[in-house]
């Protein structure tokens, strides 16, 4: 689990106005939709996962207790647009009397998509990773760490499957040679391949192995 966007985020709520509300919000709604946080079809995070964050954190000089991070997971859980997070900070003031409210319900504007916690750069990245799971085995075919599939074009494909093109031969080449060598050594053995190598070789060409 990557958890130096939560320390990153972490720091914002320290140095934020109001307390940090939003970014308390934010952080659990990143938490909330981080595949590697839940178990999938559980609500509960993984063993280990609070540990990681309170870890980090503390690392960070910044206290986070278990407690924290069921506060700012409900948190993300009850308010899911923007319009339903305005109207929380509308009517509390501080995060505390948030928390002890036991964060109510409101209502969002109709048609409101779900908040996005992701900064350009993620949103891009996780759409690359869509693709890359709905392109699936081809995908390996173009090394991903290599490859972006939003940013690649079919160009740098084809330079880099030349590449591998002129290296397989190459190596083809010496699998060859190799089994050529081979096979003269076996001839010259009489087929016997408890003979050792130095022994066919010499018997194959009339001089010591090679280095």
């Amino acid at each position: 689990m990557r958890t130096t966007q939560y320390v990153r985020q972490e720091n914002a709520i320290a140095t934020a106005d109001a307390g940090g509300m939003r970014e308390r919000w934010i952080w659990g709604l990143r938490l909330l939709r981080d595949i590697d946080a839940f178990a999938p079809g559980s609500s509960q995070l993984k063993p280990g996962r609070a540990e990681e964050l309170t870890h980090a954190a503390a690392a960070a000089g910044r206290k986070l207790s278990d407690r924290e991070i069921r506060r700012r997971l409900q948190c993300a859980r009850t308010y899911r647009t923007e319009s339903e997070f305005g109207r929380a900070l509308a009517e509390f003031s501080s995060w505390t009397d948030l928390a002890d409210a036991g964060f109510p319900r409101f209502d969002s504007e109709e048609g409101e998509p779900p908040a996005d916690h992701r900064t350009d750069a993620e949103r891009k990245r996780d759409l690359a990773r869509a693709v890359a799971d709905m392109i699936g085995d081809q995908g390996t075919l173009f090394p991903l760490d290599r490859f972006e599939p939003l940013e690649a074009t079919l160009k740098d494909l084809g330079e880099y499957a030349a590449e591998m093109s002129e290296l397989t031969a190459r190596f083809q080449k010496r699998d060859t040679e190799r089994r050529e060598y081979l096979d003269r050594l076996v001839d010259a053995a009489d087929g016997d391949l408890s003979t050792t190598w130095q022994a066919a070789h010499v018997r194959a060409f009339g001089d010591e192995v090679p280095a």
